[in-house]
C-alpha cells in the first residue's frame, strides 16, 4: 500500500462535472402565478428607474457624484417611507413619556450608597440629590392633576 496517494474515481468530487447543473427546484422555474408576474413587473421597472438614475449620476462631474448619489438615495428614502408610515394621531391622543423623578430617585440612591463608601463627598452628594428627587416624586404622585379625556 502506497502512503499519500489515493485512487480516484471518475465521480469523485475531483472531477470536473460535464456541465452546468439543470435547475431542478421549484423556486428555479417561472410560475404563471399572477403575483409573481406583477412582482416581476415591479422589478424590471425598479431596475431600469435605477439605471436611469446611474446614468444621470455617472454624468456628473466627480467633484458632485458623491453628493448626487447621497441625495437620491435620501429623496428615495423619503419618499418610500412616507407613504409606509401611519397616519398621524392628534396630540392629544399621544401618550408622552413623562420624567420620574421618583424612578430616578431610586436609581441615584442606590448607585451613590457604594460611592459613600468609596468617595464619600461624591457618594454624600448624589444621596442628598436623590432625597431631593424621590421628594419631589412623591409630591409630583400626590398633587399631579389627571390629564383632561379627549372628546
Amino acid at each position: 500500500m502506497r502512503s499519500g496517494s489515493q485512487h480516484r474515481t471518475p465521480g469523485s468530487l475531483t472531477t470536473p462535472r460535464q456541465g452546468p447543473r439543470k435547475p431542478r427546484l421549484a423556486e428555479d422555474r417561472r410560475t404563471p402565478d399572477p403575483a409573481a408576474a406583477h412582482q416581476r413587473e415591479l422589478d424590471q421597472r425598479v431596475e431600469d428607474l435605477a439605471r436611469q438614475l446611474a446614468d444621470v449620476v455617472n454624468t456628473a462631474g466627480l467633484e458632485s457624484r458623491q453628493d448626487l448619489r447621497e441625495y437620491a438615495i435620501g429623496l428615495l428614502k423619503e419618499e418610500t417611507e412616507r407613504d409606509d408610515a401611519p397616519a398621524a394621531t392628534p396630540a392629544t391622543e399621544t401618550h408622552v413619556p413623562q420624567f420620574s423623578p421618583l424612578a430616578f430617585a431610586i436609581l441615584i440612591g442606590l448607585v451613590s450608597l457604594p460611592l459613600v463608601l468609596l468617595f464619600p463627598p461624591l457618594g454624600l452628594g448624589l444621596f442628598g440629590m436623590a432625597v431631593v428627587m424621590g421628594i419631589w416624586g412623591l409630591i409630583d404622585t400626590f398633587f399631579h392633576r389627571a390629564p383632561a379625556k379627549p372628546r
